[in-house]
Order: structure tokens, then C-alpha cells, then sequence
């Protein structure tokens, strides 16, 4: 049977949906968030949302969440 705590998400694209989804799965999973957009990772491991969706506050508030522009994590 699958724990909750086992569980692994991914969400591909961080764009006006897929951000705000991994940020609210992150609070509470462990979830990974792809972008191919390499200045947007690197931005959003900055808790910097340059679209002006989120706050900083909010993502950090996700912290099961990891960013990456890898696709193979």
C-alpha cells in the first residue's frame, strides 16, 4: 500500500498552471517542478516568480518542492 510520505509528483511546465499546483502539492508531497526554461528554475529556486503569481512567501511555504530543468531527475 502507498504512503502518502512515499509519494513522488512531478509537474511539468510552471506556467500560470502548473506553478501554483506544485506549490500546493509541494506543501504537503514531495514533488518535483520541470521547466525547460533554465532562468525560470533558477529563478524560482530564488522563491522568485517573475510572472508575479506567487510571492516568495508562498513558495517557500512549499518545502517538499524541488525545481529543476533536468528532466531526467
Amino acid at each position: 500500500m502507498l504512503r502518502l510520505s512515499d509519494a513522488k509528483i512531478a509537474v511539468i511546465g510552471l506556467g500560470y498552471v502548473g506553478l501554483p499546483l506544485a506549490v500546493e502539492f509541494g506543501k504537503k508531497i514531495k514533488t518535483i517542478g520541470y521547466d525547460i526554461k533554465k532562468l525560470r528554475i533558477e529563478n524560482l529556486k530564488k522563491n522568485s516568480d517573475t510572472a508575479n503569481q506567487l510571492s516568495k512567501k508562498d513558495i517557500k511555504k512549499a518545502r517538499k518542492l524541488f525545481f529543476t530543468d533536468d528532466f531526467n531527475r
